[in-house]
């Protein structure tokens, strides 16, 4: 593939990636030691990395030892997987957001990868079209990102799961619940849509009670599994 095109866009987007990681911790666990050591050599937020290993079991270890905020992860390890990793991660630390790296896009794997906890979940191959800067403002903000085709496919095969909601949202929730899965804070999608940030408290809080959500992700969970968000 020929990224080329893509290299503005990319030197562009390491400014943003650094502004919304610079309050952060980071652990990394990269199957490939080559890709792990460019990571930590070009990351725009080295300071932050507390941790670069290649085994899910030296990743558990680091974060139950360090409690980073955020754990990036590839599905491919030197020793065990990505997934298991973030599974066992979360365990150890549930206030940890984790972004894993797939291979490729996969109902299956992506519907797992939600299921054990991942926040974000990128495709390798849609690194270069800036899918990264979207994932990391989003598992930073709070919120899930989820590859389209990915999450395309989860809804093919996953109508009909979970509870129904107890009533269809409006149209303002509808606005609020797209931003609240892109990792905006309050006080942004207040700004955003022009409401007061106790208006958007009120709007999350209607949310949560008719999706059935216990809280700002599992709605953003919801909302991509049920086609209530979009996904470009």
């Amino acid at each position: 593939m020929d990224i080329t095109p893509h290299i503005p866009d990319l030197a562009a987007s390491r400014d943003q990636v650094h502004e919304l990681m610079e309050e952060t911790t980071t652990v990394a666990c990269f199957g490939s030691r080559a890709l792990l050591s460019l990571f930590v050599c070009a990351a725009p937020f080295p300071k932050s990395v507390l941790a670069a290993v290649t085994t899910e079991a030296e990743g558990v270890d680091r974060v139950k030892r360090l409690k980073p905020s955020f754990l990036f992860a590839t599905e491919q390890l030197e020793a065990g997987n990505g997934l298991s990793l973030v599974r066992h991660a979360h365990r150890e630390y549930p206030e940890l957001r984790t972004l894993l790296i797939l291979q490729s896009a996969s109902a299956q794997l992506l519907q797992e990868a939600l299921e054990v906890g991942c926040n974000g979940v990128v495709v390798e191959s849609h690194l270069a079209q800036g899918a990264m800067v979207e994932a990391i403002r989003a598992v930073v903000g709070g919120g899930i990102y989820a590859d389209r085709l990915g999450v395309e496919a989860l809804r093919a095969t996953s109508r009909g799961e979970g509870p129904e909601p107890l009533e269809a949202l409006s149209a303002r929730e509808q606005d609020v619940l797209e931003w609240l899965t892109r990792g905006y804070t309050n006080k942004e999608m207040a700004e955003t849509l022009n409401v007061s940030a106790e208006t958007i408290k009120t709007h999350i809080s209607n949310i949560l009670g008719k999706l059935q959500a216990r809280d700002r992700t599992h709605a953003a969970v919801i909302g991509l599994r049920r086609g209530l968000v979009s996904v470009e």
